[in-house]
């Protein structure tokens, strides 16, 4: 078992899940909500919400910071399987905090903890994306492969790598963003971005009443909405395509 379940700090907890549920998503029932943490399903993937240390506020270090994660079935197994398949794996904690620890080459280290096989979630168009750049690309895919994750085909080609996960989301991982004189830069990001299985147009009105502003934008892979979400950075929805198919 494997999903995507990137995670999001947050000073205004209240404030970014009004703006997920606009989006269609839904407070999961395992875990329950707490009063720092709550998490959101998606029909394909898992987001939490978690408020930052006292004192964060919009601006600051850490406020909007996304870090990659995933559910597992079997935490030991999991770790197990991804160190014989040659990415370093550490566990920590024991019993329901029992968590994987996954050491990558560019310097990003994420956790797999136990998630429910079955979410209980309605079915719904969205696909979390958790959008991974990095310096380092290939070894960001062949540590992706190690834990699972399956290469993903979509028209939209270029440097982009896209890996499903079977229980639902995707990871894409980008070569890092290039400074004003073209050289790759050192900067690792993991940013969340949605994927929609129908018109992105229809979320307008949802996002409108929660105060937020998308702009409507056409480019080479499709209609695509750009959101300026409650945490502070851009989100972008993504309309499917209908060739989006699973790689031989």
């Amino acid at each position: 078992m494997l999903r995507v379940h990137p995670a999001i700090r947050t000073s205004d907890l209240p404030r970014a899940a009004a703006f997920l549920r606009a989006l269609g998503l839904r407070p999961a029932e395992d875990p329950a909500p707490t009063p720092s943490t709550v998490v959101f399903d998606a029909g394909h993937g898992r987001v939490t919400l978690h408020t930052g240390p006292v004192g964060d506020a919009p601006g600051t270090v850490g406020e909007g910071t996304t870090d990659l994660a995933f559910d597992v079935g079997d935490v030991r197994e999991f770790a197990r399987r991804t160190n014989e398949a040659g990415t370093l794996t550490e566990i920590s904690g024991e019993g329901a905090g029992l968590t994987a620890w996954v050491d990558t080459p560019d310097g990003t280290t994420f956790p797999a903890a136990v998630g429910p096989r079955d979410t209980g979630a309605p079915a719904s168009p969205l696909t979390v994306v958790a959008r991974w750049r990095t310096a380092d690309p290939d070894d960001a895919r062949r540590v992706l492969e190690d834990i699972g994750a399956k290469p993903h085909h979509s028209r939209g080609g270029g440097h982009r790598y896209r890996y499903r996960a079977k229980n639902g989301g995707l990871v894409t991982v980008e070569a890092g963003q290039t400074g004003q004189d073209d050289a790759p830069s050192d900067r690792v990001t993991v940013d969340l971005a949605f994927e929609y299985d129908g018109d992105v147009r229809e979320l307008l009105g949802d996002l409108a009443a929660v105060g937020s502003g998308p702009v409507s934008v056409e480019d080479r892979t499709g209609r695509s909405l750009r959101v300026d979400t409650p945490w502070g950075t851009a989100l972008g929805i993504h309309q499917r395509q209908p060739d989006d198919t699973t790689a031989p």
